[in-house]
């Protein structure tokens, strides 16, 4: 039996698993210990030269956490592979209960969900939540929603990746240390808040969970006081690390920074965070609309070097499957059928000579 064999019966016999041990009963927010769960599997992490494809698969009717089968087929059917996991939000504005439904049916295709855990109250950027400060966190205000929601994904029994933090070092979102105190004290604030989500999930017996922790491509502000180590809760708590890396993002935008610069500059920084965690690309993307910056030629150069063994401690990619109204005078589109030398360029490099390097199915462990 071949290595991709064996695996495809793992997580076949892992969904079977799930279903035989689902529920169909809402879980409870109650903080007794849960009951045990035993033998739960993780995702585990392609070897060195090797890495996972991934996608946030969205669409056109925003916000990101529509992702669905219909926008997902489409990438894959433009670029000619199938990935290992699909990237989407889940921001509790909305709900804040487990996203089952969208984690089943990535799940019935093959992959892995990848859950952003936007624990806030509104999509404003660049303002302090009114709800979910950092604070109240710590406090365990949340603890019984963040128990409930550790239950379901206890209870969905298979490999899941959440990320709680999303580009923390960046000055847009609310986890930030600019709406929690400030750079002196917010930093901190945010360390010991990603160690009680984590450490709420773990008590509830959520062992399924690999959790992520995502950083920006630059810090906003630049300041020494904001950058990644700061931020970095410990490697007991955090499995993978990653960044989001674009080039243009809107048809008016002035900025055209090489995807190789972006990862180049930040890679001793999360060096400096931690030595020993595997290192990822969470996001990536650049809109095909502007003329001061090529996509196709960004794409294929990011591609190249992601493919290419240029960074082995690497392991995994997701693109921004999106096109959105962004603040630019034609917006921002990062749909790659939209663009047929983008979609040339996706599907040369993940089904040409470095084909073997991508990684298009989950590992478990």
């Amino acid at each position: 039996m071949t290595e991709l064999a064996r695996r495809t019966l793992l997580w076949l016999a892992a969904i079977a698993i799930a279903a035989g041990c689902g529920s169909t009963n809402p879980p409870r927010t109650s903080v007794d210990p849960p009951p045990p769960v035993l033998n739960l599997q993780k995702l585990d992490v392609p070897e060195a030269g090797r890495v996972y494809h991934g996608v946030l698969p969205v669409g056109t009717t925003e916000p990101d956490s529509d992702a669905s089968p219909r926008t997902l087929d489409e990438y894959e059917q433009t670029v000619g592979r199938k990935v290992a996991y699909v990237y989407f939000s889940t921001d509790w504005f909305r709900s804040r209960a487990f996203p089952a439904n969208t984690a089943r049916w990535i799940r019935d295709r093959r992959s892995v969900p990848f859950i952003r855990l936007m624990m806030r109250s509104q999509r404003r950027p660049l303002v302090t939540d009114p709800t979910f400060t950092l604070d109240r966190i710590i406090a365990g205000e949340f603890d019984p929603d963040l128990s409930a929601w550790a239950d379901a994904a206890r209870q969905f029994a298979t490999p899941l990746v959440v990320e709680y933090g999303t580009e923390v070092n960046g000055d847009w979102n609310p986890w930030s240390a600019p709406y929690n105190g400030g750079l002196n004290v917010g930093p901190g604030k945010f360390k010991q808040a990603y160690r009680h989500v984590v450490a709420v999930m773990r008590g509830r017996g959520a062992s399924n969970i690999t959790w992520a922790l995502h950083y920006n491509a630059q810090n906003y502000p630049e300041d020494p006081r904001n950058v990644p180590a700061s931020y970095y809760p410990g490697d007991d708590v955090v499995d993978w690390v990653g960044i989001s890396a674009y080039g243009s993002e809107r048809s008016n935008d002035d900025r055209c920074p090489t995807f190789r610069s972006l990862v180049e500059d930040m890679l001793p920084q999360l060096h400096a965070a931690t030595a020993s965690k595997p290192l990822f690309i969470f996001e990536f993307g650049i809109t095909n609309n502007n003329p001061r910056c090529a996509a196709a030629p960004w794409v294929l150069a990011a591609l190249a070097d992601l493919l290419g063994g240029r960074w082995p401690q690497v392991r995994g990619f997701a693109w921004w499957q999106e096109r959105w109204n962004n603040d630019g005078a034609a917006g921002s589109d990062m749909l790659v059928q939209d663009d047929p030398a983008v979609a040339a360029a996706f599907r040369s490099a993940l089904t040409g000579p470095s084909a073997p390097s991508v990684v298009d199915a989950p590992l478990l462990r």
